[in-house]
């Protein structure tokens, strides 16, 4: 496995909110609530880029269906789907992913 940084950790405020491609992975990097979050940037209700959604505490919302989904569970409010997480790893001052 390889490690790929996505972004340095003083980058990360609240609300922010990536995406990355990392070879045939589309992931977004999510800073909400002092945690953050990767995960695939699709929205597994239709397949909408979560790149457009909008970010209220531990909620993201699908700008397309208006889907909402828990951070930390991610567990969606109205639907079955459930996003998909990818863990982070740390090297220095950099998050990233091992993949």
């Amino acid at each position: 496995m390889t490690f790929y940084p996505l972004e340095k950790l003083h980058q990360l405020c609240e609300g922010y909110m990536r995406p990355f491609q990392v070879g045939s992975h589309q992931l977004l990097l999510v800073h909400s609530n002092n945690q953050t979050h990767i995960i695939e940037n699709r929205c597994p209700h239709q397949d909408a880029p979560l790149t457009q959604a909008t970010l209220v505490g531990d909620t993201i919302r699908c700008s397309r269906h208006g889907i909402e989904f828990n951070l930390l569970t991610g567990r969606a409010t109205n639907c079955p789907n459930t996003l998909k997480f990818i863990t982070p790893t740390y090297e220095g001052n950099q998050i990233g992913v091992m993949l």
